[in-house]
């Protein structure tokens, strides 16, 4: 692999970032302030990276291209030469993966969650949906002392929903309605309460934006409880119009142009 590749791929990582904390030349990639790989942007010859104490000696005696970490704790950390490397290129990417892995799992729960947090779409037909409902309910219909009704459900066959999954389950849904080619509707945004605070929201709405901009369409508009317009207007979306009372409470229309 080359270096660009390798600095690439490891950029591509969630929340990934490229520092230079010790020279201008020792590139540094951390998550959340925590290290999980060093290049040296000088001979583009070799990458750091943190592994598993037990497994190290097995890679050092299996592959020439390994040693132990340079400038770094030899019992958590190796070097891979991979300008000359005795391994596959998956197998690099792999020691990355690993690498990152265990920096995530050490970061604190508020920042592990986001990072492992998944987004998808899916169906009426698919289990997701039905968890949907229930997160639906409990936090956006129950507050109200109302009740999601078959009434409420009709015509959402025909939309885009889409969820976020942490460890098997959906803590986070919304529901994305293209209306004429130029413009969607997102509604029914809810995040488990457990999850809240965590940018998990500030996630899904990028990864609807994200459907949206590849369908081609050029705005977003949402009906925004008026007590979280505030929050839409941090993810830059824009108050429409005056406010009205919707399922009882006050709601602002907003719009982002994308």
């Amino acid at each position: 692999m080359t270096f660009e590749e390798i600095a690439g791929y490891c950029l591509a990582k969630p929340y990934a970032e490229e520092t230079y904390p010790f020279d201008e030349t020792t590139m540094v990639m951390k998550i959340r302030g925590k290290m999980f790989a060093l290049l040296d942007s000088t001979t583009m010859e070799t990458i750091n990276l943190k592994h598993p104490p037990d497994d190290i000696p097995g890679l050092l005696e299996r592959y020439e291209c390994i040693s132990p970490g340079y400038h770094m704790s030899k019992r958590h950390w190796v070097t891979v030469h991979f300008k000359h490397a005795d391994m596959r290129d998956q197998d690099i990417i792999k020691l990355i993966d690993i690498s990152y892995d265990l920096i995530v799992d050490s970061l604190p729960k508020k920042f592990r969650i986001p990072l492992t947090t998944s987004y998808t779409t899916f169906t009426t037909l698919d289990a997701e949906y039905q968890e949907s409902l229930l997160l639906r309910q409990t936090i956006l219909r129950e507050p109200l002392n109302l009740t999601l009704t078959e009434d409420d459900l009709i015509g959402e066959d025909k939309e885009i929903h889409i969820g976020g999954i942490f460890q098997g389950r959906l803590i986070a849904c919304c529901i994305l309605s293209p209306r004429d080619g130029i413009q969607a509707k997102v509604r029914q945004v809810a995040v488990d309460t457990r999850f809240q605070g965590m940018g998990i929201g500030s996630a899904l709405m990028n990864h609807a934006e994200s459907i949206t901009l590849n369908m081609g369409i050029e705005s977003i508009i949402l009906h925004a409880r008026k007590h979280v317009a505030q929050w839409y207007e941090s993810q830059h979306y824009e108050i429409l119009g005056d406010e009205f009372t919707e399922v009882g409470i006050p709601h602002v229309c907003m719009i982002k142009y994308l």
